[in-house]
């Protein structure tokens, strides 16, 4: 009997664990009141001095510093659908526009440098794309996009040359609802969020597939941490941390306080910067202690 008392308070205990919380909030980004906010799609910081910030308002692209004080605002009327934002290991800035079809790569000063696809022209094959959402890159500089309207992942070199793609609709290993986020470990596994089939398969750069997760719901956002895997489920208005099997560390989030859940990023003090598109808002967390 006080084994079986024993056991269940084991079980008990492992139960409340994983149900923690792993990260706390710690209050909203400040942006500028003057600048009407729209829908929160993306965040990217380029180290300790620059965070940026992707919403569907104008202008589109806000540009702060280290205090959270605005240096400027970028690309107004050059967007349509403004959706996923990432700094690469050179300082550029990348976004994607769902509805006109491209990825650009803009200099740290603005300037875009760099189109992929064709504007305003969605389409397959090596020069076009069709509803891009995210993009990452391996430690060889490769550039991997989340085509969604396409179902695949396209796959360019630095210089934006098409070099291969995988996926197509579907349910099974690597098919896609929906490739939608994106996230890549310092293995250069590369995580997808198949938004609408409610997993994230896991690939390497060859676009093999190695994994299927269902633990967290119907994926938004991905984010790679260096504890595991961040989930952001637009659904269930809610995050998942995941550790690098795809086992379950913790959840937060729900409909009170996360108001749809989109791309994520991570400052270099820990700070996990979470957009949320129904609630026009950057929210920022910490690790819970």
């Amino acid at each position: 009997m006080a084994r079986l008392f024993v056991a269940m308070i084991v079980i008990v205990i492992a139960a409340l664990a994983q149900a923690a919380e792993p990260y706390v909030s710690t209050g909203f980004l400040p942006l500028p009141s003057d600048i009407q906010i729209g829908a929160m799609s993306a965040v990217a910081v380029d180290g300790p001095d620059r965070i940026y910030v992707l919403h569907r308002g104008e202008p589109p692209l806000l540009v702060l510093d280290g205090q959270h004080k605005l240096i400027s605002g970028r690309g107004k009327g050059e967007f349509k659908t403004p959706h996923g934002l990432r700094i690469d290991a050179k300082g550029n800035v990348w976004v994607t526009d769902n509805a006109r079809h491209v990825v650009y790569r803009m200099s740290r000063e603005g300037q875009v440098t760099l189109t992929l696809g064709t504007l305003d022209k969605g389409g397959a094959g090596p020069t076009n794309l069709r509803s891009p959402d995210d993009l990452v890159f391996d430690s060889k500089g490769l550039i991997y996009v989340a085509d969604a309207g396409n179902k695949r992942i396209a796959k360019f070199d630095a210089e934006g040359k098409y070099v291969a793609e995988w996926g197509k609709g579907g349910k099974g290993p690597g098919q896609f609802s929906t490739a939608h986020g994106l996230a890549i470990d310092s293995k250069d596994r590369i995580y997808v969020a198949d938004r609408g089939n409610n997993r994230v398969q896991v690939f390497n750069t060859e676009g093999q597939f190695q994994a299927e997760w269902k633990e967290a719901g119907n994926p938004f956002g991905l984010l790679v941490t260096p504890e595991g895997l961040i989930v952001a489920d637009g659904d269930a208005h809610r995050l998942t941390l995941l550790d690098f099997e795809g086992k379950l560390i913790g959840a937060w989030g729900n409909p009170e306080t996360l108001k749809l859940p989109h791309l994520m990023a991570l400052g270099l003090d820990g700070t996990l910067y979470v957009t949320e598109v129904n609630g026009k808002r950057v929210q920022m967390f910490k690790r819970a202690k």
